[in-house]
């Protein structure tokens, strides 16, 4: 092996160090400190030091005050801002949101669909009417129970939903999650026949959530807007949020087409 070869392999393992470090840092709410980093990824002192300072130079890393601590740092906080952008929340789209959600008071969701991910890339909620504590921008899983999710999977054809099953077995979140396959099938035609999503307490339990599909200029769907409100309201107020929803979806896929 060459020294260039071999230098190459010490970079490629300080890379993955450095990115399993923000990892585990970030897993922890108050931090961690350079010995409890040293131990998960089985490092020498030294090294854990050095890549720390590494990464806190660069502010990816910072101190908790008062503490030998090191929780995530403003670069981070950048790149999240950074990708909240990259997927499609501009200011124009966010303040159709933010009108869906002063309109019905409920929390209003965008996601975009990357294969077979989904992203949530904007979410205008308050104090009074908050968010799904599960759910937060960037990336979302559980396509078969979320009413955004059904939209990504109705977009494919009866192949591309039976790839998308093989390879994430849908999981039973709650009594109603839906898991069988057929059963998903037969919700997806119905959500392509009404071009309209809904979900109740499949996701979580007393929650429902109801979705239309974003497209492009090309009248591909390319992601969803949402709204989240508990499940009696869903029931009472079936009309006024499909009105809602319907007209969001609307002006942010000619929002995007611009």
């Amino acid at each position: 092996m060459s020294a260039r070869e071999r230098h190459g392999g010490v970079g490629i393992q300080s890379a993955e160090r450095v990115l399993r470090i923000l990892e585990l840092v970030g897993a922890e709410p108050s931090g961690l400190t350079a010995a409890e980093v040293a131990a998960a990824l089985g490092l020498g002192q030294s090294t854990t030091y050095r890549l720390l300072a590494t990464l806190q130079r660069q502010d990816y890393l910072a101190h908790q005050p008062g503490e030998h601590r090191y929780i995530l740092g403003r670069a981070v906080d950048q790149l999240g801002r950074a990708l909240q952008y990259q997927l499609v929340a501009t200011e124009p789209v966010r303040a159709v949101l933010r009108e869906m959600h002063e309109t019905v008071h409920a929390p209003a969701y965008l996601t975009v669909f990357r294969g077979d991910d989904i992203a949530v890339a904007h979410i205008a909620d308050s104090p009074a009417h908050p968010r799904i504590a599960q759910l937060h921008v960037g990336f979302s899983e559980a396509s078969h129970a979320t009413a955004f999710g059904k939209l990504m999977l109705a977009s494919r054809d009866d192949a591309g939903v039976a790839r998308f099953l093989e390879r994430h077995t849908p999981a039973r979140l709650t009594a109603s999650s839906i898991t069988d396959a057929a059963a998903l099938r037969d919700q997806l035609d119905e959500v392509r026949a009404q071009q309209l999503a809904v979900e109740v307490e499949e996701y979580l339990p007393k929650l429902a959530c109801i979705a239309a599909p974003v497209r492009s200029a090309s009248g591909r769907t390319v992601g969803a807007v949402s709204l989240s409100v508990s499940a009696k309201d869903l029931s009472s107020r079936a009309r006024e949020l499909e009105r809602v929803v319907r007209r969001g979806a609307w002006q942010v896929s000619a929002r995007l087409a611009r």
